[in-house]
């Protein structure tokens, strides 16, 4: 495949802007008392939920999930609530470190929708099941272990945060394209509830 017929896309629940502020509290919170230099942290702005990661897909399938996904009315506007920092696979591996959302049917039902509307693309991250996070930071390759052993006692530490709750009654078809200052994504299509 011509690499000019290529996205890279996902699907994902953009936050409102509250949230991003919050997120943006927590991650310079986290930055002074984490080593520097050992996570490369996620841009507030850039923080989603993601659905469902698609990676490399061609137009012509991108315009075929297009109008998979339209919802005709299905979900209704449900409220979500931030309320845990964690890390996968776990606080004493962290790999991957996110705020944890509260779980809700109709998101479970939006992220089985989406599951099942792009199955057609398949991607390394599809036998784990949908667990709704933010991810706020990743851990450099490399990091030392006693870095890595302050990194865990912080985030053992910072497990519980103030909860805060948000309305929401879209989601979003995405473009990601990396450079080396980080991705930036681009909506292609929003779907309202």
């Amino acid at each position: 495949m011509n690499h000019d017929d290529e996205i890279r896309a996902f699907v994902a629940i953009p936050l409102p802007k509250d949230v991003t502020e919050y997120l943006s509290e927590i991650i310079s919170d986290l930055k002074l008392t984490f080593p520097d230099k050992s996570v490369k942290w996620v841009q507030p702005g850039n923080i989603h939920l993601t659905l469902k990661f698609l990676g490399n897909i061609s137009k012509s399938t991108l315009h075929f999930l297009l109008e998979k996904l339209r919802t005709d009315n299905r979900f209704s506007t449900f409220n979500l609530t931030i309320n845990k920092i964690g890390a996968f696979p776990s606080i004493y591996k962290p790999k991957v470190i996110w705020v944890g959302t509260s779980s809700h049917d109709t998101l479970s039902e939006l992220a089985q929708f989406v599951e099942k509307s792009t199955s057609m693309v398949k991607n390394e991250n599809d036998s784990k099941s949908f667990s709704p996070h933010l991810t706020i930071a990743r851990l450099r390759p490399g990091v030392k272990k006693d870095q890595f052993d302050i990194i865990k006692q912080e985030l053992y530490k910072r497990r519980e945060i103030n909860s805060i709750s948000f309305s929401i009654n879209y989601f979003c078809m995405y473009q990601s394209i990396l450079t080396s200052e980080g991705p930036i994504y681009t909506e292609l299509h929003k779907y309202n509830f």
